[in-house]
């Protein structure tokens, strides 16, 4: 199989106006694989993407644009073609410089802080951005709404499956001993996003083109040897509100808690704000998200679509408890922050 690699890799760097002199396999997932390759230029890193030429094209567009607007992120290696990206045997491939350094942790104050500020300065350098192709791979912003009416139906649908079922296990019954406070969490959510700062949001981002990660999370980083956070993996690209990044990086750093943690919450918010100041207004949109229970919906979608057949029973129970505990959690805080708005918004 070594050796199948080994020819993949060669075939692609013909197409690359540089030496291999070694080659490491890193991962290999099936549709995605990566090679570390040692060259005449330096280390180079190979991803193979299960991505058609549209959506390689803006990925490779927006690394560009994010780099020339002060991210920093790998480069693109150019091939002989002057394109940013390669097809050998019907598979394509992306070959990036190497960059080494260490995940931050979100442990440290310092270096959370870190993330918050480097997101916001994601966030900040993406506005602007159209695509070369004329069209974007995802475009969540409008679909917002009824996503989230899907995911309460969903949960709605889970619920009278259950009930109407007559074999609980203890992941049913823990299940259904939380299900109707989180419905209550999606109904609050959805409401508040009624409100015309949201709907005008929407459309100003229609316009500004503004990007989210969506994993801008300390696995897709790193702090690099000269102390500048680089952001890894633009494969999920899509044009939305920052708080989506927002929210997922809160809900990451939270679930690792006891529970939702108001004063750190705070201090991450100002440390976001610092560099690409939000208004009071659409941090009440950012409330309404977090509001949603993305992470009990998650885990309880994960265990009935089978999406993690190799987890047991007993891991699934576990992280529904976590998860649910966590979601209880927030509610207090989230009103809490929003009363304590003036210290994050200090002009608004």
């Amino acid at each position: 199989m070594d050796t199948i690699f080994s020819e993949v890799v060669k075939s692609v760097i013909a197409y690359y106006p540089v030496e291999v002199k070694n080659i490491y396999l890193l991962s290999f997932k099936g549709k995605k694989a990566v090679w570390s390759i040692e060259t005449d230029i330096g280390e180079l890193i190979i991803k193979k993407v299960p991505f058609d030429e549209d959506h390689i094209t803006f990925m490779v567009h927006a690394i560009d644009y994010l780099r020339d607007n002060g991210i920093y992120t790998p480069s693109v290696i150019k091939a002989h073609s002057g394109e940013g990206f390669v097809k050998v045997d019907g598979e394509y491939f992306v070959v990036f410089e190497a960059v080494h350094g260490r995940s931050p942790e979100y442990e440290y104050e310092n270096e959370l802080l870190m993330i918050l500020k480097g997101m916001a300065a994601f966030h900040q350098a993406s506005k602007g951005i159209e695509s070369p192709t004329g069209k974007f791979p995802s475009f969540l912003l409008t679909e917002w709404k009824s996503d989230l009416k899907r995911r309460y139906e969903r949960l709605v649908q889970l619920k009278e499956q259950r009930l109407q079922a007559t074999d609980h296990n203890e992941f049913d019954r823990q299940f259904l001993l939380h299900v109707d406070t989180f419905l209550q969490q999606c109904q609050t959510s959805i409401s508040m996003l009624n409100d015309p700062t949201f709907d005008q949001w929407v459309e100003e981002t229609k316009v500004t083109k503004s990007l989210c990660h969506q994993d801008y999370a300390a696995g897709n980083l790193a702090i690099g040897s000269d102390g500048n956070l680089y952001v890894y993996d633009m494969d999920s690209l899509t044009v939305d509100l920052p708080i989506r990044d927002m929210r997922k990086i809160l809900n990451k750093v939270m679930k690792k808690e006891t529970a939702w943690d108001l004063e750190r919450m705070i201090k991450m918010m100002k440390a976001y704000q610092e560099v690409h100041p939000l208004t009071k207004e659409q941090y009440h949109i950012l409330a309404a998200d977090i509001l949603f229970p993305h992470l009990f919906y998650g885990q309880v979608t994960k265990y009935y679509d089978k999406r993690e057949a190799k987890w047991t029973l007993q891991k699934h129970i576990s992280r529904i408890k976590d998860m649910a505990a966590t979601e209880i959690s927030k509610e207090k805080v989230v009103q809490d922050f929003l009363t304590r708005l003036d210290e994050v918004v200090q002009n608004g």
